[in-house]
This record gives structure tokens, sequence and C-alpha cells, in this order.
């Protein structure tokens, strides 16, 4: 894998975003977990701050839970986001969240990014390179390099150490071409099988996905603790003083075929 060069393009004014908020959050101990509060507001509030900050950004689809879709709806009632907003319900499987998610998409959006709504830190910039890494790839993930040493383990044995040259942990945003995306999930690799990401699903197709550097504080609120690291990030600062966050013009890197 090596650098191939800063995007040219510009961020396409009529992206659309999918965020993805239909699970149950067991692992954070709370059923509606995209409505946990965070320095006093729920966590989806914060992560679509960050998308009416966007420019590339013009139509969002919340894809919810049944549980938690009331919740959802107040609280677009409740504020005034830029953006046009609709709400769907879920599926059984992510990919299939997706799916319901990105046949709300507004018929102009040529990209359409793919968000965890328990991502609340992302930075509003990261969705525009994404999305201009898509125009010229197909596709683009948010990702960070590995800088742990990896273990192998088996029954609680550590088996082997794995090299982590070469290794990125994927994040959200991820952005695609509209008619790729459409085209990949309704594969029938796509029925047939379960992937953990869009992205995941794209490799699997052999189609190209390139990686835009993402930062640190993108974290997932996934367990109880991640809630208060989040919570101390916010209160630490502005976002631009993170030496994780890189800028705009920095390099993409392409993975896949």
């Amino acid at each position: 894998m090596g650098p191939s060069g800063p995007s040219e393009s510009p961020s396409p004014p009529g992206a659309a975003i999918v965020i993805v908020a239909a699970g149950r959050g067991t692992r954070a101990g709370a059923a509606d977990k995209v409505f946990l509060p965070l320095a006093g507001r729920p966590i989806l509030a914060h992560v679509l701050d960050a998308v009416s900050q966007t420019q590339c950004v013009q139509g969002v689809v919340l894809v919810m839970g049944e549980h938690t879709r009331e919740a959802a709806e107040r609280l677009a009632q409740t504020n005034a986001w830029p953006m046009s907003l609709s709400i769907v319900n879920g599926g059984a499987r992510r990919q299939d969240s997706v799916t319901a998610g990105v046949a709300a998409v507004p018929a102009e959006a040529t990209v359409v990014l793919i968000h965890d709504g328990a991502r609340p830190l992302v930075e509003p910039a990261l969705f525009d390179r994404c999305a201009a890494a898509a125009v010229d790839v197909g596709a683009a993930i948010a990702a960070v390099p590995v800088s742990d040493t990896l273990k192998r383990v088996e029954s609680a044995r550590v088996v082997g150490t794995v090299a982590r040259e070469s290794l990125w942990a994927a994040q959200t945003p991820q952005a695609f071409r509209r008619d790729l995306l459409v085209a990949a999930l309704a594969s029938p690799l796509a029925q047939s099988h379960t992937f953990t990401d869009e992205a995941g699903l794209f490799e699997a197709l052999g189609l190209p996905v390139a990686v835009v550097q993402g930062s640190m504080r993108n974290l997932k609120v996934t367990h109880p603790d991640d809630l208060q690291l989040a919570a101390a990030l916010l209160a630490g600062g502005n976002p631009s003083h993170d030496p994780s966050v890189r800028p705009a013009q920095d390099p993409i890197w392409s993975v896949g075929r």
C-alpha cells in the first residue's frame, strides 16, 4: 500500500449521510445508547451537530430501532439543524439497516456517507474529505494506523503476535458513490453474507476502497468507559488542537484492487 497523492476533487455538494443507530447498545448498558447524555445533550445530537457543519452533506437519514424512533422524532422536532432529515426503521443486520437508509436518501445525492450514531466526536471536515475521496475512487473510509501490539489469543492464551505494519483501524464515516453502493447492497454476496461494515462488502466484491486519515478522538461509544472518555475529550477543547487530526490536504491511501 502506498500514497496515491492528495485528492483534487471538491466535496460533492449533494452528498447525503445515513446515520446508523438501530442497535440496542447492550455493551454500553443502555438500550437507547445514542440518547445517553454527553455534556448535557444526547450522543446523537452531537453527531448531528457535526454533520450540520460539513460542506457536502445536504440530507440526513437516521436509521433507528423501533425502540428509539419516537425519541429520534422528538430530537429532530426540538432542534433546528439546517439539513433535511428523515427517519426510517432499521433491519436485523447492519447492512439491512444501511440498505433501508440508502433507499430513503434524496434522489439527487450522488455520494452517500455512512456514519455510526455512536461516534459523537467526529470532525465535520472528515465527512467532506471522505466524500471527496469517494468521488475519486468510488469508496473511502476514515481510519487510523494501529499503534498497539496485537496478540492472537485462543482459550485465554497468547498464541502469536500480529505484525501491525500496514494495519489500520476502520472508523466511520465511510463514503461511497451511490450507484456503486446500491449495486453492492443488492448483490448476491450481500444477501448471503454478513459484513461488519460496507467497506468489507466492497473489498469482498473486489472494488477499491481509499483510506482517509481519521482521528483517535473519533471513538465509538461501545462500553460505559467510552462515554466517560468522550466527555473528557469533549471538555478538553477544540478538536483542531488534537495532533492526531491531520489537515484536509493529507494524502489518501488506496487499498483494494
